[in-house]
């Protein structure tokens, strides 16, 4: 007894099902009290129903319901029996009584509620031969709503008017039942019936006659075999036919039937063929079929195979663009065929340059993959482009080089709509066709697309268009004669927005100037076409000033702008407003250093005087006088040049002194003075024993004067300084005019300057008559 209820307690409170916790209760000999109810233990659901509990026991009497158990609100009849009323009852209950002031079994009781089982309907029953002898049965039906409760179902079969038999149910949902049926029956009725704890029914009987619903098994298909425009399938099927239908479908799954299976005999085993399939095509196949009378068979297993390859028969969809920067070449891009017009897996693209008199020049092989290539092309050629497979070419698509020409001005209006954008233009005389071609701002290489058009069609609509990218394209005309003409456009789809992001700028300061880049924004970030950009540029006083800058612009000059510091951003725009500013940046503008004053002054005096000067040193007066003045700067003391290099190595015996056509030799003794004369003029001979004169030649306007070294003696203590007069009577002097006299220099005239050794005096042969 004890085991029995700590049982009954783990169900209660471990997921035991209601009718489970009943069992255990009606096991348990009810010590505590005795448990009824008003009606039977399946109620109909909705209904109302009283639970008695006679107690056995003075105290603690208490009544639960459900699962878990819930205490119940009880009405006391008298001293030993409670009830509760339970009203509108939806699901299966559980019912207890417990004492709970002593230590006494429970008692229980379970309640199931569902309802009556309703007429069975809509029976279908069908015959299918299986063989000459023998056939099968099968019908189903619909049961009607779900009683809740436990059901209990039986087909009866009658045949031609023989007693009823009973059929065995399957456990289906809907309902159903398999029996087999001679050939020779003619006639059958069937019948349902139904029923459970609350009620039964029993449907109507259904009467068939079996030629009616006579159906032949499924046709069992083979793997075809298929050439490039049809299909042989074999077909078996277990008892011959009068009607077959054959199906064949693509990879659209949607399926075709063949008009040359209708009306057809078919025997147990033959061949059937489908003519019209394309080429490189993979087909499904499926088949049925039909007495005379009756019903179409369930349809067959699904067999598949490809159809063979032919060789392309449409050429390639071929358009160009040139190259920014290269004429002598265009690049070419075709789309890829469809598999009806590819007829076979292609292998590759031949790719045919041809001269103006059609004769090959160039051929490139491309792999399968390839859209585009470049090729060198000139004015007069024209290229082809065929797709392969392995059962031949596809027609040369062909390209020429259309030269632009001038015609009237081709208006394009663009619109954007919700499936697209729609393109029209007013239709030119006397075109050819129209090409459209559109592609992701900047990318007119990489991402190229294009529509070709009729003469007589002058609209179009473009879709696929990316809501993030701008778009850029053109609407070409094209003429029989070879030339064309177009119109730029730019699109951008409904959902276009602002930018999400403004622009990454650098900068550069150089002074009061500075030059501001930033990169185009990112393809995703666009949010559509840039229009244009704004510039901010806030100062100290937190004053704000714009600048809109093109949308084609990277690069943008500030100009003067005022010492302090700055702040400065930038936004970009689409047609549906400005986009979110860039990060701030700082800049700073120093103050630059001045230029002393001094420089400035000096500058000023050096720019008027010096040129005025080098115009006046031009006059003979003015060049007498400047070197008059010259004279008085210069040395007294001739140094002596007895201590020189070259002095002591030729008083060795190691070489002579050449001065042009003069030469003079040099004592121990003697120590010579050099002396520098720069004369415009002739030098006279002298016959002074210790110099040798110099050879001159007459001196004519415009024709620099070398400069002379003049050697004189003096005494070893070199206290005294010898002086020789320049004769002033040569030859050469009556040839000049006495203004040119007054040129000459005399000997009193000379200047003299100080002692130098001639390892500091160099000769200077090259001063002109300018100063």
């Amino acid at each position: 007894m004890e085991d029995l209820f700590f049982r009954l307690l783990f169900l209660m409170t471990h997921g035991g099902n209601s009718h489970d916790m009943v069992l255990a209760l009606r096991r348990v000999a009810c010590a505590a009290a005795a448990i009824r109810h008003s009606a039977g233990p399946v109620v109909r659901r909705g209904s109302s129903l009283e639970v008695y509990c006679t107690f056995r026991c003075g105290c603690g009497r208490s009544m639960y319901s459900g699962h878990p158990p819930s205490l119940q609100r009880h009405t006391v009849v008298n001293h030993s029996t409670t009830y509760i009323q339970v009203e509108n009852i939806t699901k299966d209950r559980t019912f207890s009584c417990l004492c709970t002031c002593l230590d006494l079994d429970p008692c229980g009781l379970d309640i199931s509620a569902g309802y009556p089982p309703e007429t069975p309907r809509n029976i279908y029953c069908n015959y299918t031969v299986l063989s000459e002898q023998m056939g099968e049965m099968f019908c189903s039906w619909e049961k009607g709503s779900e009683t809740h409760l436990r059901d209990t179902s039986e087909l009866r079969v009658s045949s031609d008017s023989k007693s009823w038999r009973p059929i065995k149910i399957e456990g289906s949902d809907p309902p159903s039942a398999r029996f087999a049926l001679p050939n020779g029956v003619r006639f059958i009725s069937v019948q349902v019936a139904t029923h459970n704890a609350l009620g039964s029914a029993m449907s109507l009987p259904a009467n068939y006659t079996l030629s009616n619903i006579v159906t032949p098994a499924a046709p069992v298909l083979r793997v075809p075999r298929c050439t490039s425009r049809g299909c042989t399938i074999r077909i078996r099927q277990p008892v011959k036919t009068q009607d077959l239908e054959v199906q064949y479908a693509t990879e659209t799954g949607l399926w075709t039937t063949d008009p040359n299976s209708q009306n057809m005999s078919v025997a147990l085993d033959q061949l059937f063929s489908i003519l019209s399939l394309e080429p490189y095509q993979w087909y499904q196949f499926r088949a049925r079929a039909k007495f005379t009378t009756g019903l179409w068979s369930s349809w067959s297993n699904v067999t598949s195979s490809w159809t063979q390859e032919e060789a392309p028969a449409k050429e390639l969809d071929v358009w160009y663009t040139q190259h920014p920067f290269d004429f002598e070449s265009i690049r070419l891009f075709w789309k890829p065929m469809t598999v009806s017009h590819a007829r076979g897996k292609i292998v590759a693209y031949l790719v045919s340059v041809h001269n103006s008199q059609s004769v090959l020049e160039f051929t490139s092989n491309l792999s399968a993959n390839a859209t585009d290539t470049s090729v060198t092309f000139c004015a007069e050629c024209h290229v082809t482009v065929s797709a392969l497979n392995s059962k031949g070419m596809s027609p040369p698509a062909k390209i020429l080089a259309y030269h632009a020409k001038a015609s009237a001005h081709l208006d394009v209006d663009v619109k954007a709509q919700e499936r697209g954008v729609a393109l029209w233009w007013r239709q030119p005389e006397m075109a050819a066709s129209y090409v459209v071609e559109w592609y992701p701002e900047g990318l007119k290489l990489h991402e190229l697309q294009w529509l070709r058009l009729a003469g007589e069609d002058h609209r179009a609509i473009i879709t696929g268009l990316n809501a993030s990218e701008c778009y850029e394209g053109a609407v070409y005309v094209l003429y029989t004669d070879g030339s064309m003409t177009w119109r730029t456009f730019r699109l951008f789809n409904t959902s276009q927005s602002v930018p999400k992001v403004g622009p990454s700028v650098k900068w550069k300061a150089d002074a009061t100037r500075v030059t501001l880049t930033w990169a185009e924004l990112p393809r995703a970030q666009r949010s559509g076409c840039i229009t244009q950009y704004t510039i901010y540029l806030e100062d100290s006083h937190e004053h704000v000033q714009q600048y809109s800058v093109q949308a084609t612009k990277r690069t943008f000059v500030l100009e003067d702008l005022p010492v302090g510091p700055h702040n400065l951003w930038m936004t970009a725009w689409t047609s549906q407003g400005e986009g979110p500013a860039s990060l701030k940046i700082q800049i700073n503008i120093q103050a630059v250093d001045g230029i002393p004053v001094f420089l400035l002054v000096l500058c000023l005096l050096l720019t008027v005087p010096v040129p005025l000067l080098l115009c006046l040193c031009q006059i003979g007066a003015v060049k007498k006088r400047a070197w008059l003045l010259f004279q008085c700067f210069m040395l007294q003391v001739v140094p002596d040049p007895a201590n020189s290099k070259w002095a002591k190595e030729y008083d060795q015996g190691k070489g002579k002194m050449h001065a042009q056509q003069s030469q003079t030799v040099l004592t121990e003794e003697e120590e010579p003075i050099v002396v520098i004369i720069t004369d415009p003029e002739v030098v006279s001979n002298h016959n002074t024993e210790e110099v040798d004169s110099l050879p001159t030649s007459p001196s004519t306007p415009g024709q620099s004067f070398p400069t002379y070294i003049k050697s004189y003696s003096h005494k070893s203590d070199g206290s005294e300084q010898t002086q020789t007069s320049l004769d002033t009577e040569t030859e050469q002097e009556e040839q000049f005019s006495e203004e040119e006299d007054d040129r000459l220099y005399k000997t009193e005239e000379l200047p003299t300057i100080g002692k130098l050794t001639l390892d500091l005096v160099r000769i200077d042969w090259s001063l002109s008559e300018n100063c």
